[in-house]
């Protein structure tokens, strides 16, 4: 019995060393992003936003692979500290924000003016529309209008693809497409960032993705990354 007891209670300071060293990991991202931007500037994020340290996980990613074609989809505080991360380093580079929503595709451009980042990324509204059975997945049925992303990115090849949308809720298996649809608009080292795989539709996705690319996987606490290999580790600075 009193065995019983000492074990659940190592377990529970386990479990709890794993969150207080999460939460580190999460201040100290966050204290990263902070410095980014040129002036004290409050940035919105609820439940819904990717994590401090997904996002600099994908600065990372865009400094040390040298992305400088990017589209996402879904559009936030992402937004913004990827602009602001293009801006900085000063090179030629196109940036696609997917949004479906157009009362939040306003405001996002309304931050991004206020910011000065107007000029660093091109917000697309594409509202959700059936999709073709070509770039679907099981009980899929939505996606963005594919007419519309056809017009806007032409023959652009991207370096960088984080998927953040559609909201997960709107269909089933709603964040598949982005593979599927980007094929030709890929290459060998394109970098492929699924956020939200925590939940088992977008685990289910990233895995069917790795067996479509052949890439490598690479699972984090909430989100994934298809990629090429590479010698360089994007990873965030991680407390032991």
């Amino acid at each position: 019995m009193m065995f019983k007891k000492i074990k659940r209670i190592v377990n529970e300071l386990r479990a709890n060393q794993k969150k207080m060293l999460y939460a580190q990991e999460q201040l100290y991202a966050s204290n990263k992003l902070l410095h980014l931007l040129p002036r004290p500037y409050f940035i919105p994020e609820t439940g819904w936003s990717m994590t401090p340290r997904a996002i600099v996980h994908c600065l990372n990613l865009i400094h040390i692979r040298k992305a400088k074609t990017i589209i996402e989809f879904g559009s936030g505080a992402t937004t913004l500290y990827i602009a602001q991360t293009l801006k900085n380093l000063g090179d030629d580079f196109i940036f696609y924000s997917v949004e479906s929503d157009l009362t939040w595709k306003n405001a996002m451009e309304a931050q991004l003016d206020a910011l000065g980042l107007s000029d660093s990324v091109t917000i697309l509204y594409c509202p959700l529309k059936d999709v073709s059975k070509e770039w679907a997945y099981k009980e899929q049925h939505l996606w963005y209008d594919t007419a519309i992303l056809k017009s806007e990115i032409g023959d652009t090849l991207f370096d960088f693809v984080l998927v953040d949308g559609p909201f997960g809720g709107s269909t089933p298996y709603a964040r598949y497409s982005a593979y599927p649809f980007l094929t030709d608009n890929s290459h060998n080292g394109t970098i492929w960032f699924l956020d939200d795989t925590s939940r088992p539709m977008e685990r289910e996705i990233i895995q069917t993705w790795k067996t479509e690319s052949n890439l490598n996987l690479s699972l984090y606490k909430r989100y994934g990354i298809l990629a090429s290999e590479s010698k360089f580790d994007a990873s965030p600075y991680a407390f032991e």
